[in-house]
C-alpha cells in the first residue's frame, strides 16, 4: 500500500536558503541563549526540540552549530526515524541522535525545506547521557 510519506531523501536536493540577516539573527540569538524564531523570515516556523544523546561529542559543539537531519527509511525500529549529525571543526562527523517520534518533519527533510542548529546540551536526570536541544527552522509557506 502507499503512504505519502517519502521513502528517502531525493539525491541532491538543495537545502532552501534563508536570507543572510534572517542567518545572522539566528545564530546571534542561539549564542545568546535568546529565542531564534524572531529572526525567521515569512514563510518559516522555527521551535526547538531535544534530542537524547550517549555522545560526550556532543560537548564539542557550539551553540549555531549547523545540524544535518537524514531520513533513515529502512531503520527497522522507526519508519520516522529521523538521524540528527553535525561536522566538527577536525572534519569528522559527530552523530548526535534521533529526533522523537511524531515529529512529522519527514517530507519537509524530503524536500530541503528544513533547517538545523545546535542550541544548548543538558545532563539528563540520570547522568548518564545529554540531551542536545536544537533549533529547527521549517519553510512552510
Amino acid at each position: 500500500m502507499g503512504t505519502d510519506r517519502p521513502k528517502a531523501a531525493p539525491t541532491g536536493v538543495k537545502q532552501r536558503d534563508l536570507p543572510p540577516d534572517a542567518l545572522d539573527g539566528i545564530l546571534a540569538a542561539l549564542q545568546a541563549d535568546k529565542e531564534a524564531a524572531a529572526a525567521l523570515p515569512r514563510g518559516w516556523r522555527g521551535f526547538y526540540s531535544s534530542i537524547s544523546s550517549d555522545s560526550e561529542g556532543i560537548g564539542d559543539l557550539l551553540p549555531g552549530a549547523e545540524i544535518r537531519l537524514s531520513l533513515e527509511p529502512d531503520n527497522p525500529d522507526r519508519e520516522d526515524a529521523v538521524r540528527a549529525e553535525s561536522d566538527l571543526p577536525d572534519r569528522s562527523t559527530l552523530r548526535i541522535g534521533h529526533l522523537r517520534r511524531g515529529h512529522e518533519l519527514s517530507r519537509s527533510i524530503a524536500h530541503g525545506r528544513v533547517r538545523c542548529w545546535f542550541a544548548s546540551r543538558h545532563r539528563t536526570l540520570g547522568a548518564e547521557g545529554w540531551e542536545a536541544v536544537i533549533f529547527v527552522a521549517v519553510y512552510d509557506p
